[in-house]
């Protein structure tokens, strides 16, 4: 398909889910047909485990590495799972040999802040006591996943718990409430988000809790002490801001930070990995980065047996 015809579809079909008078069980119910769309990815092997309580999608490539992603996934904190991101999960594990785990982690309205943030981290724990050193581990995660990530890196912290090699975060929302300069003013370039919708979002997901508080918008947090940050966002999006402040800001905490801008891209684009070959180039780019290439090339690779 091309990228002209996608987005025009993404803009009539997955934009008006946001809107904040449809009901967040109804947007789940219906993104539940993007399966339908779902593409197979050879020389990955799937299964369903449990992980530090979750129930947790896992993909590992065939010959994987010892690196291993734990994958939180967007959806603004109200929606998402293997339904949404199944193929970027296992194009992720088959474009880097490793294996990937998405934990299903509890979402709002029914579970606010910190749920999901409580079981990122049970999961996080659960590798380490399965012996997956920190070391070997990179936390990735997409809009209000990476957000979450982020959030996740702060708490190790605040636990004196290991951080993972790197944090990968995908046009990550990062500021919930909503100050950024493309808020309004990309607001009609970008095909899939709308400011409105995400402010439902970010009111479903915190609650009673401030939207500025540092584990629900980390980008008002001390940065300091945190692993490397991977960033990539499209320029056509409304959380433009929110990377580029996030990127700032890591670099002014002495934190090594890479921005990627993807010219013409709107949000999320790296879940059409397969489809597009900016998507693919993206998923490339993760890792070829030092953080995350020099996990692959400081072990030996092993066969993962299948699962």
């Amino acid at each position: 398909m091309k990228k002209a015809h996608l987005k025009t579809l993404i803009r009539c079909t997955i934009k008006p889910l946001f809107h904040p008078w449809v009901p967040f069980k109804l947007r789940r119910l219906l993104m539940h047909s993007s399966r339908l769309l779902h593409r197979k990815v050879a020389h990955v092997n799937r299964s369903t485990v449990r992980l530090g309580g979750c129930s947790s999608y896992c993909v590992a490539h065939q010959h994987a590495s010892h690196l291993t992603l734990l994958y939180l996934h967007g959806g603004g904190y109200v929606f998402g799972g293997v339904y949404t991101h199944k193929p970027l999960v296992d194009n992720l594990a088959a474009t880097g040999k490793c294996k990937v785990v998405m934990p299903n982690y509890r979402l709002a309205p029914e579970y606010p802040f910190p749920a999901a943030l409580h079981d990122a981290l049970a999961c996080y724990k659960a590798l380490l006591e399965q012996g997956t050193p920190a070391e070997h581990i990179v936390v990735a995660g997409d809009s209000a996943g990476g957000g979450l990530a982020l959030a996740l890196a702060l708490q190790l912290k605040a636990n004196a718990i290991p951080q993972p090699r790197a944090l990968v975060l995908l046009s990550p929302w990062v500021d919930l409430t909503l100050s950024g300069a493309s808020i309004t003013e990309r607001r009609q370039r970008d095909p899939m988000l709308l400011p409105s919708g995400l402010a439902s979002c970010a009111r479903a997901y915190c609650q009673t809790t401030e939207l500025n508080n540092p584990l629900c918008s980390p980008l008002f947090a001390d940065l300091t002490d945190l692993p490397p940050l991977i960033i990539q966002v499209g320029t056509e999006e409304i959380l433009f801001s929110d990377a580029q402040a996030l990127h700032r800001k890591a670099l002014a905490a002495n934190v090594k930070s890479s921005l990627s801008e993807f010219s013409g891209m709107w949000h999320d684009f790296q879940l059409h990995a397969g489809q597009l070959d900016e998507s693919n180039q993206a998923l490339n780019d993760i890792f070829a980065n030092e953080a995350v290439a020099s996990i692959s090339s400081s072990v030996k690779p092993i066969k993962t047996p299948e699962l």
